[in-house]
């Protein structure tokens, strides 16, 4: 939660004071580098703790920085021969020190050491805003602005070397390569690298088509931050949802069909008690959540999140199902929606963004969105069968539409929104007990 509070504060900081035009060419190369991250990261933290559990071998641990090194430089030659923007390859270098500390990091987790790795992450994390905080006092730099992610990723590596490890011991000649363990690491690391790859390319490929398609940095600047907003509201389905995973893959790895149909009652009926609450109030406080965050140039911003925040109860409820399959032997299913729905949201966006440009991007989103929960709705099915759609699932759908519609469509005043917000708040005291409930989710 600190890091990702960080990361916002640096995306209102660059947006406040550089503008809507630099936010959308950060928001662009940004988007291009985390695509080719997943490509030298060889699956990350997820592989690498899997190898890491079963041995862990200096060897190993160096083997896996070679191969990450030398497809890093391939790549970043690569790319400074079709695009040698400065900020890109700032962008890219960062990305790959973030892979090599994602090695150490992978060690740590793997030994214990997760408080002591999350002090480190609050260090790097705070010399990180003290760079960007001291550049905008003082130097006033869109360049040193990238930069800082760099300086302060080194500084992070050299405080996990100098803990612990020794330079001397991990680049021992005769330790630092092992073919054979590279076959095995490469061959076996294509469904993580696919499956992280389909994740930021469906969430973020559209940034990339808008500017392929014309679309100015300014534009992309605003549709940017309108995504930042419903993104970052998004992080409490995943609190919730790591409430009620372990108990919901107990069941389904029991195949206790009682308890789990009772269980997954439950979680959809929280989803969806917990999206409509935030999609209304991200709604009727879109343009003054976007003015705060990132100023009154964004003030466009502010139609583009009240769209998009439908996304929010969509992806609530997507959570549910995402634990059903997650859990079972059909995980393989959400690779292949996910696959489909990429395919299906490029699709629109080539066919929308020439003729609404943003408002297209934003359009493909939501139909592609509402697709993806639908998708893993119907695959849940197969492990146990529920409902095909619920009748409180219809009422809050089209509550949602409706609250879309009249806060789109009219000009609410602040005290009218104001009486909105606390008709929410005394329905969320009122029914106090009943949430509580929902929330306890071992009792079924």
């Amino acid at each position: 939660m600190f890091e990702k509070g960080i990361m916002f504060l640096f995306f209102m900081l660059l947006a406040q004071y550089f503008g809507k035009d630099a936010f959308g060419e950060f928001s662009y190369y940004f988007t291009i580098a985390s695509i080719l991250f997943v490509l030298f990261d060889l699956g990350g933290e997820f592989y690498q703790i899997r190898e890491f559990s079963k041995t862990e071998r200096l060897k190993n641990f160096n083997t896996i920085f070679v191969i990450k090194t030398s497809i890093f430089l391939f790549i970043l030659l690569l790319t400074y021969f079709i695009n040698d923007n400065i900020y890109l390859i700032v962008l890219i270098v960062s990305y790959y020190i973030d892979s090599i500390i994602s090695i150490f990091r992978s060690s740590l987790y793997k030994n214990g050491h997760y408080i002591l790795e999350s002090k480190f992450t609050i260090i790097e994390k705070l010399i990180f805003i003290g760079l960007i905080v001291a550049n905008i006092v003082a130097v006033e730099s869109i360049l040193f602005m990238y930069l800082a992610f760099i300086i302060s990723k080194l500084i992070y590596i050299l405080i996990l070397i100098n803990k612990f490890y020794k330079l001397k011991y991990l680049f021992k000649s005769k330790k630092l390569f092992n073919l054979n363990f590279s076959k095995y690491y490469l061959f076996n690391s294509w469904s993580y690298i696919l499956h992280a790859l389909l994740v930021v390319v469906f969430v973020q490929i559209d940034i990339i088509m808008l500017k392929q398609m014309g679309t100015s940095f300014a534009d992309i600047g605003l549709y940017s931050a309108a995504v930042k907003i419903y993104m970052t509201v998004i992080i409490f389905a995943d609190v919730l949802f790591k409430q009620y995973y372990p108990q919901v893959a107990k069941y389904v790895q029991d195949n206790d069909k009682v308890p789990l149909k009772a269980l997954i009652l439950k979680v959809q009926k929280a989803n969806l008690f917990f999206s409509i609450y935030f999609a209304i109030l991200t709604m009727l406080f879109a343009n003054e959540i976007i003015s705060l965050a990132f100023g009154k140039e964004f003030v466009e911003s502010g139609k583009m999140l009240t769209i998009l925040s439908l996304i929010i109860i969509f992806r609530f409820s997507m959570y549910t199902y995402t634990a059903i399959l997650s859990s079972s032997n059909l995980n393989y299913i959400k690779l292949y929606t996910s696959l489909a729905c990429v395919g299906v949201n490029i699709g629109l966006n080539y066919i929308l963004i020439p003729i609404y440009g943003v408002y297209g991007a934003i359009v493909a989103t939501v139909i592609t969105e509402l697709l993806l929960v639908i998708l893993y709705k119907y695959s849940s099915f197969k492990i146990i069968f529920i409902n095909m759609i619920s009748l409180q699932e219809i009422l809050i759908l089209l509550f949602g539409m409706m609250s879309f519609y009249v806060l789109y469509q009219y000009n609410i005043s602040t005290n009218q929104k104001l009486i909105v917000l606390l008709i929410l708040i005394i329905s969320l005291v009122i029914n106090m007990k009943n949430v509580k409930q929902l929330l306890q989710f071992n009792k079924v």
